[in-house]
């Protein structure tokens, strides 16, 4: 595909290895020409024949290319793509997601507006049977908070701290400006930029319409992930942390629920024992992370926890059941 004039919306899709459900993703966004969609692939290994097939298909309304770098991941995927990106907006996708109906009648109001991020509520299903699954909870509970009441706790919650790019119109203005990249490794990339983007955002405004469908996959559903990887999500969170301290108030970043509390919650949920969550303690605490917030003893953010617990049992059981069927065939 040949670069056009400049866009109103630049869409931004890393690819590893999906190239079926790539496409399903690219069905879902409308061929319009105001609308410049980048797909960077990360280095596919498998399927290549259906994935040239798809880039020969589609040639004639999207950007193809290739991550030619020494580092893999979404992150380093995300920067070429903002590289090449130059629509006035920027919504990011996953290449294992997929936009929901009617999501440029929703977000092509906004393209001639001065906001700097617009929220939009997402979904999530289970990609196997379609059932309703949970990704999308948090940051469906955030925009209908602030909403409900839009303080500035409910602020910071809703445009620093929430971790994910998807369904959140960007203003390329900002990300420019600034020039916010997303770190370049395997494992949460996304909470830096989506951090600093919010940080920086002086306008925002949030939408009831559902844009966006996040996917799970029995990939996706293990429980226990090694502690290389943990180490670069923890050094990742103590990153945040660390500037959300310069910039903000301990108050606000426990607002935020930035706090070991929360870290050593997900050592714990993945099955860690005594000795490395003292170690993931003492990293914490080494960069002064707050270590509790009283707004965790909140009805609201408990339900949460009991309802990632209840969650975290049927992804448990809906591995074994998928895995047993594998077996069988």
């Amino acid at each position: 595909m040949l670069k056009d004039s400049k866009k109103l919306l630049s869409i931004i899709i890393p690819h590893y290895n999906t190239p079926e459900l790539l496409e399903k993703l690219i069905l879902t966004i409308p061929d319009y020409d105001d609308i410049q969609i980048i797909v960077v692939d990360d280095k596919s290994n498998v399927q290549l024949d259906k994935l040239n097939g798809i880039k020969a298909k589609y040639n004639h309304r999207i950007e193809f290319y290739i991550n030619d770098t020494l580092k893999k991941g979404a992150g380093t995927c995300r920067n070429i793509g903002l590289h090449h990106a130059n629509g006035k907006w920027i919504l990011f996708a996953d290449s294992d997601d997929f936009f929901t109906d009617n999501m440029y009648e929703s977000v092509s109001p906004y393209f001639e507006t001065d906001y700097d991020e617009v929220f939009f509520i997402p979904t999530s299903i289970y990609i196997d049977t379609g059932e309703t699954s949970n990704r999308h909870i948090v940051l469906e509970k955030r925009i209908n908070d602030y909403n409900h009441n839009p303080t500035r706790d409910n602020l910071l919650k809703l445009k620093v701290a929430t971790a994910t790019p998807v369904s959140i119109l960007i203003n390329n203005n900002i990300i420019k400006k600034y020039k916010i990249k997303f770190d370049e490794v395997l494992y949460s990339n996304d909470i830096m930029f989506m951090t600093k983007v919010g940080h920086y955002s002086q306008k925002i405004t949030t939408s009831k319409n559902v844009i966006y469908c996040i996917t799970r996959n029995k990939g996706s559903l293990t429980t226990h992930i090694s502690h290389d990887v943990y180490k670069i999500r923890l050094q990742e969170y103590v990153k945040v942390c660390r500037f959300l301290l310069k910039n903000y108030s301990v108050k606000d970043v426990k607002i935020m629920h930035y706090t070991c509390v929360v870290a050593l919650y997900g050592a714990i949920k993945r099955h860690y024992g005594i000795k490395e969550c003292l170690s993931v303690l003492k990293v914490l605490r080494k960069y002064n992370v707050p270590f509790f917030s009283f707004d965790l003893l909140k009805l609201d953010y408990i339900k949460q926890l009991l309802n990632d617990f209840k969650q975290q049992y049927a992804d448990s059981k809906y591995l074994i059941k998928t895995q047993n069927i594998n077996k069988k065939v």
